[in-house]
């Protein structure tokens, strides 16, 4: 009776151990879609103007450039939207 426990329990263990052993398959990287971004920068020394242009950028570049505008004396946030709207 103890040889089959300790067997059973060796043909469970072994499953286990060949999976991690497998190569894990690659996927071919796919670059993010383009859509409209749209960046609002407000001036805060200029009695609170808004400036707007519009930008063909992924999701995360978008976001990133609304914090790459930001600096002294304005605030820029950008976000993907279906329609930009340009000027002031």
């Amino acid at each position: 009776m103890l040889k089959k426990v300790v067997l059973a329990v060796g043909l469970i263990a072994i499953p286990s151990i060949a999976p991690a052993q497998q190569q894990p398959q690659q996927q071919p990287q796919q670059q993010p879609e383009q859509q409209l971004c749209q960046l609002e920068c407000t001036s805060i020394e200029k009695s609170e103007r808004v400036t707007r242009s519009c930008h063909a950028l992924n999701a995360t570049d978008c976001t990133n450039l609304g914090r790459a505008e930001t600096g002294v004396g304005r605030t820029c946030r950008g976000y993907i939207t279906p329609n930009c709207v340009q000027g002031r």
